[in-house]
């Protein structure tokens, strides 16, 4: 995916007029190998999910169809971990690139009269 660069056309709009009066290209590329990677494993997930519905589906032993629902918690429960590392590693690459300031952290002590 690294290798396939989307390409938009973006108007460039005059303020007075609300008309397009021109416009560029740009590539959507800025993608870091960390929001890749969890993109990548989400997707490996949801696939492994699908698997699991699919055979929880034509299972009708209460005991296998246990064991599958714990699996499909546990597949849950990863994905939630890889949607949050995205979401990490997309704020680092907005604060690298400038689109967002990093967090300020304070201590909570300077408050006290």
């Amino acid at each position: 995916m690294a290798d396939q660069v989307k390409h938009v056309a973006i108007p460039i709009v005059d303020a007075q007029s609300s008309r397009v009066v021109g416009g560029f290209c740009a590539s959507l590329d800025a993608v870091t190998e960390a929001e890749l990677a969890a993109l990548q494993r989400l997707r490996e997930l949801r696939a492994a999910a699908d698997t699991v519905k699919a055979r929880l589906s034509a299972v009708s032993d209460p005991t296998e169809r246990a064991v599958l629902r714990q699996q499909l918690v546990a597949l849950r429960q990863e994905a939630g971990q890889w949607r949050e590392a995205r979401e990490q590693a997309t704020r680092e690459k907005h604060i690298a690139l400038g689109h967002a300031s990093p967090p300020i952290q304070t201590p909570h002590d300077s408050c006290d009269p």
